[in-house]
């Protein structure tokens, strides 16, 4: 089945499954570590790693409500995204949709579910609208049944199983909100960063490899929006060509 798909759509499968299997593995890694034995620089770096994977799981996402994911295989795209999302905080694929294609369609305008329509230049208070915009009960209960799930399948073996979701689950959540917001909405659509008439989305002047730390180069922002059916894989290449 693989050998139907192309390059692009083999690649993005790939990704797509290492990201989720190491997300998965960095899971039940994490909810065993024995908290009283490790130091502080393994329990940061393991938030850290844990909170850039779970960003991972937005950006295949992303790709397939795009349909660049797997360009050959719609339905393909939608199951991979409706799984990651729901991985990702319990959200709705379909919401989720149907929001980021209006910021597609009208960036940086008052039908922009992205942007912050008030004159204030708050950035918590930008960051609170956009989570508004996705974050409903149903999703909220879908996290929390998700949750406790998890607390109950591994409690037996970790005394302090509570301590452990907050730190690898709900902490590493709230981060790849902040990184993505930040990286993908603020950075790239905050005002007064281009004088430039008709201009709706910057790009931050980084190298591919820091592009990919900050945020699965989601940075490259111009270049998603120019061409929103390139995977994040490529927009190296696409800012590449754009700059030469």
């Amino acid at each position: 089945m693989a050998s139907e798909f192309s390059r692009q759509g083999r690649q993005g499968l790939a990704l797509a499954g290492l990201i989720g299997s190491a997300w998965l593995l960095s899971l039940v890694i994490s909810l065993t570590l024995p908290l009283n034995q490790i130091s502080p620089l393994l329990l940061g770096s393991v938030i850290l790693i844990r909170a850039f994977l779970q960003t991972g799981l937005f950006i295949v996402a992303h790709d397939a409500m795009h349909n660049s994911l797997v360009p050959e295989a719609p339905r393909l795209n939608r199951l991979i995204g409706r799984t990651c999302l729901f991985l990702y905080a319990g959200l709705s694929y379909r919401l989720c949709c149907k929001n980021h294609h209006r910021h597609h369609q009208a960036p940086e305008s008052s039908q922009d579910p992205d942007y912050q329509p008030s004159t204030s230049d708050s950035i918590v208070s930008w960051y609170m609208h956009f989570l508004g915009n996705y974050l409903g009960w149903k999703q909220l209960l879908n996290l929390a049944g998700f949750w406790f799930v998890l607390f109950n399948l591994t409690r037996q073996y970790q005394p302090d199983q509570g301590l452990q979701l907050v730190l690898f689950c709900v902490l590493p959540l709230f981060l790849s909100s902040c990184q993505l917001f930040l990286v993908g909405t603020w950075m790239p659509h905050r005002r007064g960063v281009s004088s430039q008439p008709g201009v709706t989305s910057r790009s931050l002047a980084l190298n591919p490899v820091l592009s990919f730390a900050a945020c699965y180069h989601f940075g490259y922002h111009c270049e998603h929006h120019n061409s929103p059916s390139t995977p994040w894989f490529q927009l190296p290449l696409l800012r590449d060509h754009h700059l030469s």
